[in-house]
This record gives C-alpha cells, structure tokens and sequence, in this order.
C-alpha cells in the first residue's frame, strides 16, 4: 500500500538539466567561451534551443562547481582566472596526489596497473585525435587512477571539487600547445614509475611534473 509523507515533492526528470551542464562544460573547456567571459541566459537558450528552466538549472550546477560565476546586477560570466588562482590550484593538486601516492601505493595489482595503462592508451589516442574536450577528459581520468585507487573517500572528494577548476587551466595549456603533446614524455615517465619507480621516485615527478604544468598555464593567461 502506498503512503504519502507531507514534505516530499516530485521527482524531477534532471535528463535535460545534465546534458545542457555538460554542454556548457564542453564548451567551455573547448575554449568557444574565454575566462572572464559574459554570457547571457537569452544567447545560451537560443544557441542551445532549449527552454529557460532546465537551463537555469544547468546554470546553477555550474555555478555551484566554479565554473560560472553570477554577479548581482552585472550578469553571468565565465569563471575569470589569475596567476595566484593557479599557484593555489596547483599547490593543492600538488599535495593531494601525492597523498594519494602514499595511500594507494601498496593497493597496486596487476588489475590496477593494466587499468592505468588503458587509460594512458586512451589518452594518447585522444591527443593524437586533437580532440580538445576528450584529451582533458582523459587526463583528468588518467590522474583520476591513484585517487580512485587510494581508498580514501574524503581525498577523493576534495579531488571531484577540484576537477571542474582544472578542466578550465587544462582548455588554456591546450590553446598555448595544442593536444598536450608536448608533454607526452612527462606522461609516460608518469606511468613507468607508477608501474614500476619507487614511491620517493613517484613523488618527486609528481612535483616536477604538476611544476611543468603551472608554468605551462601561467604562459597561457593573458597579460
């Protein structure tokens, strides 16, 4: 028999709302909106073709994760970034990949490994296809391995916090030097010492490599 409790309303059908974030996501990341950027409810609606409700919602999604900033009586604008706005991003990223390291170091199996070596796969082809939206999107999880791998649900939060942050800086290294293939090396000593290094090894490319990275996006942001 079914009951009814006061307080619990409709469940909504969020298919729309998702695929219109994601959407706005893609093109952001893709670049078609620059940081700092304005953008209007009325040109998203028309470019999308879709009604102001779901897309109100997807809105606020993206609000909530950083990526679009809302400001009273001026309007909706493309998250903007700074130099300290990445030194902190990449401090940060710093840190808790290698908390994952440590972590997820004795986890590993050749399950793990043969799963991060897909995902290195993967990456690869997306940057050898100059898909601007797919290479990032294998990036992030191609990183995201040692954090799923880690077991620590709290870091792994504080990583799905940071990922639309880093979608962003990774659209601007791309704009600076294309699919990332220039940093193909750094990716690959990554995954030999994560197969194969020592953990103080693995640390220390973390750093230098997270390092590579900073300097890439600080060249990439506007003067």
């Amino acid at each position: 028999m079914s009951q009814h409790r006061n307080g619990l309303t409709p469940v909504e059908d969020n298919t729309l709302r998702a695929q219109i974030a994601r959407q706005l996501r893609d093109m952001i990341t893709a670049g078609q909106y620059a940081p700092g950027e304005r953008i209007t409810e009325t040109a998203l609606a028309n470019a999308l073709h879709v009604s102001r409700a779901p897309l109100r919602e997807a809105i606020r999604e993206l609000v909530d994760a950083g990526i679009l900033l809302s400001q009273p009586y001026r309007g909706l604008f493309v998250r903007s970034v700074s130099v300290a706005d990445v030194r902190e991003l990449f401090s940060m990223r710093i840190a808790l990949e290698q908390f994952a390291f440590r972590l997820a170091w004795d986890k590993r199996t050749e399950t793990t490994l043969a799963d991060l070596r897909q995902r290195y796969d993967e990456l690869l082809a997306a940057q050898s296809g100059g898909d601007q939206v797919r290479t990032i999107d294998c990036e992030l999880r191609f990183h995201s391995w040692v954090y799923e791998l880690s077991g620590h649900s709290l870091l792994q939060s504080h990583w799905q916090r940071l990922i639309s942050l880093v979608q962003i800086y990774m659209s601007l290294h791309f704009r600076q030097h294309g699919s990332h293939g220039q940093y193909r090396d750094t990716t690959t000593e990554y995954l030999e010492l994560a197969t194969s290094g020592t953990l103080e090894q693995m640390l220390l490319h973390v750093e230098e490599h997270m390092q590579m990275g900073l300097e890439s996006v600080v060249a990439a942001l506007p003067e």
